[in-house]
């Protein structure tokens, strides 16, 4: 039940749970559903901190990851918050720049699953029926069918690796197994997710060889930055389909670069990038076999901003009823 903050018996009006909110996008719905909980404020702070300064205090933060930075941790720690809110998937900069003890963490990351996993599925169906190499041999009028047959496959022939089995990896899993793809996982422990076998990231040297396609969904951590560089290039098959939709710092791109301009693997679909926004004359922006979009895959959904702005009514209600987040999660 939702606490009080009207008036007490003793006519002392309770403190207001005062809420900071920094997002790209979804603040307006975010400040509709809110305005039905009683007792809370909502403060955009997307344009800089520098107004939160000689205000009483915040006891909530609701954010997207990209804008947690060491400022605003360095605010968070000030502020002595009682609940973050993290909007979107990825979590890595919370690594980066520890919360203090004693904050509720809960996050809205379940919401974009399904739509990067599309994103991720639609990277692999264009790259392995060639339509990225014919939309370009077409526009240069071009008509040799020669040239595209040899590099088209089917998803139900292909073995995937998945490599971080979490939400989004077994959503991937999910759609891939319904194609008919033999589907294989890599994640902190072993398990059996609807019907696929997910091994432990000890073992992931030695699947890399038989895999087909092979998908990065790992969160960004010391341990998985650069996860896959030089000695796991090695072991890809030549014609190896590489996607990667979680972050940039999970494989290492000059060996990429280096792979994909020597043909030693086949081509790669990438949403994501150690450097964002790609600069203007990376040399991924010239070779024909990367497929690139500007981290889009999380986005699409009708009603989004929506959902969200539900989540984190639901989850601010139970921090309000004294209750841990419903979609609370341990960082690091």
């Amino acid at each position: 039940m939702l606490a009080d903050r009207s008036p007490n018996p003793g006519g002392e009006q309770l403190a207001t749970f005062r809420i900071a909110c920094s997002v790209s996008i979804g603040f307006e719905a975010i400040r509709k559903h809110l305005a039905s909980v009683g007792g809370v404020e909502l403060i955009d702070i997307s344009q800089g901190l520098e107004n939160t300064e000689d205000q009483p205090p915040y006891q909530g933060l609701i954010v997207y990851a990209s804008h947690y930075s060491e400022s605003v941790a360095d605010w968070v720690r000030d502020q002595r918050l009682k609940w973050m809110h993290v909007v979107t998937a990825g979590t890595d900069p919370l690594d980066r720049y520890p919360i203090p003890e004693g904050i509720d963490v809960s996050s809205s990351g379940h919401l974009w699953s399904g739509t990067v996993a599309e994103h991720a599925l639609g990277m692999l169906l264009a790259l392995s029926r060639g339509l990225d190499f014919s939309v370009r041999m077409v526009e240069t009028d071009d008509w040799s069918r020669k040239k595209v047959i040899p590099k088209l496959r089917t998803v139900k022939d292909l073995n995937a690796l998945i490599i971080g089995y979490g939400r989004i990896g077994s959503e991937i899993g999910r759609r891939l197994n319904d194609l008919g793809a033999n589907v294989t996982g890599v994640a902190c422990s072993r398990r059996i997710v609807d019907g696929a076998k997910v091994h432990e990231i000890a073992e992931l040297d030695s699947l890399i060889p038989a895999a087909d396609a092979i998908f990065l969904s790992v969160p960004l951590r010391s341990s998985t930055h650069h996860l896959i560089s030089r000695p796991q290039f090695a072991r890809m098959k030549q014609d190896v389909i590489l996607i990667n939709i979680s972050r940039g710092g999970v494989l290492d791109e000059a060996m990429l670069l280096e792979m994909l301009k020597a043909r030693r693997i086949s081509c790669a679909g990438l949403d994501v990038f150690e450097n964002e926004p790609l600069p203007k004359h990376h040399p991924f922006r010239s070779l024909s076999n990367v497929l690139l979009t500007p981290h889009v895959a999380g986005f699409g959904e009708r009603g989004i901003e929506e959902k969200i702005a539900e989540n984190i009514k639901d989850n601010l209600l139970d921090i309000l009823s004294g209750k841990p987040p419903r979609d609370g999660f341990q960082v690091g």
